[in-house]
């Protein structure tokens, strides 16, 4: 999937972006993920969207926060992670990350 970036920028390494192509994660990178990040959330996320998009993680620090804000609501869909009801009529709630002890 491509998403097309709504502030173009270019990387530290010189790199004009104007869209991504985002893959689906694996099992692999969300341990990758949790290998790299530990219990930090944030730096769990960066590293996550990294992988998805092919970037390294500093690739991501001149990000428009919109665009960024993008990205994000797609890793939390690939992730099942969306803030919306689980399933059904909607009585079940709202799914809620809980991070693994």
């Amino acid at each position: 999937m491509e998403l097309k970036l709504n502030h173009p920028y270019t990387t530290a390494a010189g790199q004009k972006l104007e869209k991504l192509t985002l893959r689906r994660l694996k099992v692999k990178d969300l341990r990758a993920m949790s290998e790299q990040a530990g219990k930090d959330e944030v730096l769990l996320e960066i590293v996550g969207i990294s992988r998805m998009c092919g970037l390294a993680q500093e690739d991501l620090d001149d990000m428009d926060a919109a665009d960024y804000q993008q990205l994000k609501a797609r890793f939390l869909e690939y992730l099942g992670v969306t803030g919306g009801d689980v399933a059904g009529d909607g009585g079940a709630g709202q799914v809620v990350p809980v991070p693994a002890e």
